[in-house]
């Protein structure tokens, strides 16, 4: 890391923060902002290497994840700020040796997101713009990302 940089709060330094904290992630849809965070984090999965789900299955993966600049922040009930940016995570692969990379596949979300900003590897992704978007999971919790395809 330069010297101009600042220093990256880790995953799990991140708060949660409650659904229904007065924020409608809706109004960011279509705003650009920069990646900011580049990383590879370990990640539960219920999805076997096929791609199948088994519900009783736990297993660890490896996924890169792909964070912008701040867009807004909340105010959690203690009175502090906490800033809120749009992520998305991107499958790594195991390769025959057994360590985690990058699918070649054209198909790969990854693959396709690189192809989509101009770049040929993931590193190269810091500093290039993305167009927000907020979705809904199953939970009903909005979440803010980014278009990938």
């Amino acid at each position: 890391m330069s010297g101009d940089e600042k220093e990256q709060p880790k995953v799990e330094d991140l708060p949660e923060v409650e659904a229904g904290a007065g924020i409608d992630l809706d109004e960011f849809e279509g705003q650009r902002k920069t990646i900011e965070i580049i990383e590879v984090i370990d990640v539960e999965t219920s999805y076997d290497e096929a791609g199948n789900f088994q519900e009783d299955l736990k297993r660890k993966v490896k996924v890169i994840r792909i964070v912008t600049e701040e867009v807004t922040e909340v105010e959690n009930k203690e009175g502090e700020k906490i800033p809120i940016k749009a992520s998305e995570l991107f499958n790594l692969k195991k390769g025959d040796d057994d360590k985690w990379g990058i699918s070649t596949s054209e198909k790969a979300k990854i693959q396709i997101f690189m192809k989509r900003q101009k770049v040929s590897k993931p590193q190269d992704l810091k500093g290039t713009s993305v167009t927000l978007r907020a979705y809904e999971n199953k939970a009903g919790n909005t979440y803010l990302g980014f278009i990938v395809k």
